[in-house]
């Protein structure tokens, strides 16, 4: 995670910088309030200032170390005789397979500039050939060497800086890079002595302006109100006095965790393993092409499918009291779509929330999607993110009070355990200050269960099938739809509705994009979709498997579908 600070204004001690403040530096090195999933930042640290001497010649002084700044009583003597009026300060907690040596304790410098990276770049090792493409000649900044995701984004924007870019537009200048290619959190700071400029993507700042001080950081150092908040996305410009806030970046910039190259990875893992199983399966994810999306915008108009009808309805009704009961900074929404049920909680958060987080897997389905929310929504953050969210769940942004929503009972097509498991994972992700609104279909009469699931106009047959035509279509597989009948069934031992696909005759399939033949009996049936079916105490039980505690349930009048409320336990 890594916390950093910067300050501007009259001379004062390093040890003031860094000590001072009930949530101090030295603090947030071992309590930090706004983690991103650590609990220390104790693989090193660095201050970095500007001295009155001609001596420097402008060039900033360093003090690093590869230890947990609350252990080094030698610098804590030494930062109360040094004085400064410009300095940027930094803990380190480092990423996974990077060395925790001097070498990664930050900040950087360059000539009489000092920068830090608070954040990760996601997929690093995929990228940082280009990224070091990027940054140029790196002989005249050694920083630049050291064998971490920060070195090349410092690069990056030394470059920029020694062809004269100003402080901001340098780290503006950066984002733009490493974004267009891999993403992840990138808070930057730098300092000059006379100016600082720090960036807002993926993490928390703050910013502070007394009457001759400017104080930048990851977390307000105490708690006091004058600071303030800054918006994520934004560039932070300030010089001695005064500092502002501005968006140069892209809106509604997609963060991709999930290429189209990944997503035919995982079909043909998918297909290879349900194919060759016994009996055999495929994931329901399949269904939602184009063709498929549009299947089932159908479906939910039909009379026979009521689950979006009724949970548009119960958070029509609920919706002030989801907002009253989580004042949610952010919203993080899984399975985004096109975010129209979504809209009444917008609208219902408008007073507290700052930050929309859609994510799906098709990014330029999303980002159309971003677009039109931010334009009715002009004062919200919309980060929408591609990503498979079973995969993914660990890398997703998220901020303090984060309300996750997973609507739409999609948590029905996971079985048990792999629900439990996601509902953990959820858990680990989310702020104690979190909350979590699951959307879930309820046990009912299994007659009128089976006909939301096999309507008498076919569209849901069309749309079971449709499965195989994206097969056809991206595997140069040659599976006849018409071959195969639709199947609803409900399983009364699980409690929940199974879809299947049921070979009229004997066939033979080839999977051209797998080398692979697969024989279907007469009568055969391949299981292409689980939705579970819930009970209140079911539910309760697994929330509380996975460390979670049911605080509100609502249904709709008629009782079909709920909206759960869970807080951390």
């Amino acid at each position: 995670m890594c916390r950093h600070l910067g300050y501007l204004g009259p001379a004062r001690t390093l040890h003031s910088l860094v000590y001072d403040g009930e949530h101090s530096l030295e603090t947030q090195a071992y309590a930090p309030r706004m983690t991103q999933g650590n609990l220390l930042n104790a693989d090193g640290y660095g201050v970095g200032w500007y001295a009155d001497d001609d001596r420097t010649g402008g060039a900033a002084v360093r003090f690093r170390r590869a230890q947990p700044l609350w252990t080094d009583a030698s610098f804590r003597e030494i930062a109360a005789t040094v004085r400064t009026t410009c300095a940027v300060a930094a803990v380190r907690s480092a990423t996974t397979g990077f060395p925790v040596d001097e070498s990664g304790a930050q900040p950087f410098r360059a000539g009489n500039r000092l920068f830090s990276h608070n954040g990760v770049v996601h997929g690093y090792a995929e990228v940082e050939a280009r990224l070091r493409e990027l940054a140029g000649d790196v002989a005249r900044v050694p920083d630049a060497r050291a064998p971490l995701d920060s070195a090349p984004l410092f690069a990056i924007a030394a470059r920029h800086w020694r062809d004269g870019a100003p402080l901001g537009a340098g780290l503006a200048a950066t984002i733009a890079a490493v974004t267009a290619l891999a993403p992840g959190r990138f808070n930057l700071l730098a300092a000059d002595g006379a100016a600082l400029a720090a960036t807002t993507w993926g993490d928390s700042l703050f910013v502070r302006e007394d009457a001759d001080t400017i104080r930048v950081a990851s977390e307000p150092l105490d708690d006091d109100p004058g600071w303030k908040r800054v918006p994520d996305r934004s560039l932070v410009t300030a010089d001695r006095t005064s500092a502002s806030a501005s968006n140069p970046f892209k809106e509604n910039h997609v963060d991709r965790f999930l290429t189209a190259d990944d997503l035919a990875k995982s079909l043909r893992a998918d297909v290879r393993e349900g194919l060759t199983a016994t009996p055999k399966t495929l994931p329901p994810k399949w269904f939602y092409d184009e063709r498929g999306s549009e299947l089932f915008e159908d479906i939910t108009e039909l009379d026979e499918y009521y689950p979006t009808r009724r949970e548009r309805e119960i958070l029509t009704a609920r919706a002030p009291d989801i907002a009253a009961a989580t004042g949610a900074r952010t919203l993080l929404e899984l399975g985004a779509g096109s975010g129209e049920k979504t809209r009444l909680l917008l609208d219902a958060l408008a007073g507290t929330l700052t930050t929309y987080v859609p994510v799906d897997v098709s990014g330029d389905f999303l980002e159309d999607a971003a677009r039109g929310i931010a334009a009715d929504h002009p004062r919200l953050t919309v980060r929408p993110v591609a990503a498979d969210y079973e995969q993914h769940l660990h890398l997703l942004p998220s901020g303090d009070r984060t309300l996750v929503a997973f609507l739409g009972g999609t948590i029905g097509n996971m079985p048990p355990a792999a629900r439990i498991g996601f509902l953990g994972g959820l858990r680990a992700a989310l702020g104690d200050d979190g909350s979590i609104l699951l959307g879930a279909d309820l046990v009912k009469d299994p007659d009128r269960l089976v006909r939301a699931y096999d309507d008498a106009a076919g569209v849901t047959a069309e749309f079971n099938k449709n499965v195989l035509r994206v097969l056809n279509r991206e595997l140069d597989a040659d599976f006849d739809p018409s071959a195969f009948e639709h199947v609803a069934y409900w399983n009364p031992a699980e409690e929940w509705i199974e879809m299947r696909l049921r070979s009229r005759h004997d066939q033979d399939v080839r999977i051209g994009g797998l080398d692979l033949g697969v024989s279907f009996a007469a009568g055969e049936e391949m299981r292409t979709e689980i939705s579970a079916k819930f009970r209140r105490e079911r539910l309760e039980s697994e929330l509380g498997a996975a460390g979670l505690a049911l605080a509100e349930f609502w249904t709709d009048p008629a009782g079909d579908f709920s909206l759960s409320l869970a807080r951390p336990a």
